[in-house]
Order: C-alpha cells, then sequence, then structure tokens
C-alpha cells in the first residue's frame, strides 16, 4: 500500500489576539516609528526588542535568553 501526502491549497492566515501587528515598527536606523506595524507608543520598548531581534538574526542570542517584565496591563 502506498500512502501519499496530500498538501492543502488553502492560504494559511494569521489567528491571534494580536494578529494585526505586522513587526516593530522600526525604520532602517532601528528607531521606532511613532504609528508603525500595528503599533502604536511603546517607543522604547520596540527600539529596544529591536536589538533583541537583531541579536537573534546575527545567531548572537545562542544560549541566552531575554526575560521581558513590566507593570500589569503593560502587555
Amino acid at each position: 500500500m502506498k500512502i501519499e501526502e496530500v498538501k492543502s491549497t488553502t492560504k494559511t492566515q494569521r489567528i491571534s489576539a494580536h494578529s494585526h501587528v505586522k513587526g516593530l515598527g522600526l525604520n532602517d536606523e532601528q528607531r521606532a516609528i511613532r504609528i508603525a506595524g500595528g503599533l502604536v507608543g511603546q517607543e522604547q520598548a520596540r527600539e529596544a526588542a529591536g536589538i533583541v531581534v537583531e541579536l537573534i538574526r546575527r545567531k548572537k542570542m545562542a544560549g541566552r535568553a531575554v526575560l521581558l517584565a513590566g507593570p500589569p496591563g503593560t502587555g
């Protein structure tokens, strides 16, 4: 008996509470754009997250962890 895998032709869709967020909203200089990527405000936090993302892309985060912490209700 031969078993074949059938791939779906339906397009996958992002479904989550934050599916409107498409990125950190940073420009080419890694500075936060006031309203971009589905995010508003939190410029310093977005720039800091951009540094972590860049380290991950450059494979400099191997064996390390990042703890994101803040007051309740800040997301």
